[in-house]
């Protein structure tokens, strides 16, 4: 018979952002043989009208999943109580722990919990085997809290940069990291990051992303010269301030011909921004003759798309196991990426080049190399590798492992 995993996450997609969180459906669909997913779109907001209410809506189900999404409100009693409590801890030198940077109240913590808990007997009461978020630092409470309540064990993740910036860690968060069942690491990098906010992990099991190997395949488009492919959402994170740095003082050191794709710029509704100055800015760049601008891809399109490239450029600054150069890995693409986070794992000298962050001169001349012939890189050497690490069949056998692990422990207690 199989498990159910509730997976509690606001990084998900959407109808309105189906590019959000993309390859956490695709994992999910990958382990439809053995799990059935709860899938829980959950935020707590400030109470903005006396009459509003908490809402859970059906909002899609596909495959093995069901997914819900959860609206409840915070009073404003809860605001005030935990600016009090911020407020003590920050003037008392007996409140201060390293790595928390934001307090929640017991009476906030308490109204959470008992919030959260009478919503899920409600609609979700003994639907799950196990609880599952992958951005612990924002959900890591909510799976503590019901984890308690329904005496079931809760696996974490996490994808974003810890901490997010602009944004702190809890109290609430940092415990209930500390004492969930399973930390699932994507990277060694998304390991450091937690343990330099004084965190001590539960046990932790390198997992890293998943890639479908079964859709994405080698399949090279005839072409002369090279042409080089960056696919980000427009973000500060993305760096593409670098990329077009790099690009044009490639344009200055090489009298090789050699074109540029910018993809998906424009992708994930309210990560991407300033679209339009961005846009203004490479028509006005000594590299728009040689660009081509995609603001979107369908997702069923990405493999054709990294077919038409001969290498995958990423300029991030800050990265977990960034998905997008897995799949260009996948099709044979060598990878040239700063040490953003995710790439140091699996990128050496037979996949592609590392640079430090804002190395342009570096990058420019490791590419100059590239489109000159003078390195060069086995496509299939490179899918060989990112699949062995990475692939489909790999990600399933090991989430299970670990995953079953956990669940049978709790039964047996």
């Amino acid at each position: 018979m199989k498990k159910t995993i509730c997976l509690i996450t606001n990084w998900y997609p959407t109808s309105d952002n189906p590019y959000q969180g993309m390859f956490f459906k695709e994992q999910a669909f990958a382990l439809s043989d053995y799990y059935d997913f709860l899938v829980i779109h959950y935020s707590e907001r400030n109470r903005k009208k006396p009459w509003q209410k908490t809402t859970v809506v059906l909002s899609n189900k596909e495959k093995n999943t069901i997914e819900y999404t959860v609206n409840t409100w915070l009073p404003l009693r809860m605001v005030v109580y935990d600016t009090i409590e911020n407020l003590r801890h920050m003037y008392t030198r007996k409140g201060n722990v390293e790595g928390v940077g934001r307090y929640l109240s017991e009476k906030r913590r308490k109204y959470s919990k008992n919030k959260i808990t009478a919503i899920f007997d409600k609609y979700f009461k003994d639907q799950f085997d196990a609880l599952y978020c992958v951005d612990a630092q924002q959900e890591a409470w909510f799976l503590q809290c019901l984890s308690e309540h329904y005496r079931k064990p809760y696996v974490i993740g996490e994808h974003a940069p810890v901490p997010w910036p602009g944004d702190v860690l809890t109290n609430a968060n940092k415990e209930a990291i500390e004492r969930a069942d399973l930390f699932f690491a994507i990277s060694y990098d998304k390991i450091r990051q937690l343990m330099l906010l004084n965190l001590r992990l539960p046990r932790t099991v390198y997992i890293g992303n998943m890639i479908d190997d079964e859709k994405l395949n080698i399949d090279k488009e005839e072409h002369s010269g090279k042409t080089l492919l960056i696919m980000a959402a427009h973000s500060f994170y993305k760096n593409y301030d670098m990329f077009i740095r790099v690009m044009e003082r490639l344009k200055q050191i090489t009298n090789y011909p050699f074109r540029i794709m910018i993809a998906g710029y424009a992708s994930n509704k309210g990560y991407a921004k300033d679209i339009d100055e961005f846009e203004k800015r490479i028509r006005a760049s000594s590299i728009f003759h040689a660009t081509e601008m995609i603001p979107s891809v369908p997702h069923e399109q990405v493999g054709k798309l990294f077919n038409r490239a001969d290498a995958f450029i990423m300029t991030s600054i800050q990265e977990g196991q960034p998905v997008s150069a897995l799949e260009a890995a996948c099709c044979g693409l060598p990878v040239f990426a700063t040490r953003c986070g995710g790439v140091e794992d699996y990128v050496d000298q037979t996949v592609g080049r590392i640079y430090a962050i804002n190395d342009i001169e570096g990058m420019a001349c490791g590419l100059k190399e590239f489109i000159e012939g003078r390195i060069t890189f086995a496509p299939e050497i490179i899918r060989e590798k990112v699949i062995g690490l990475f692939g489909k069949r790999t990600f399933v056998e090991k989430f299970r492992d670990f995953f079953d692990s956990v669940i049978d422990t709790y039964q047996e207690l």
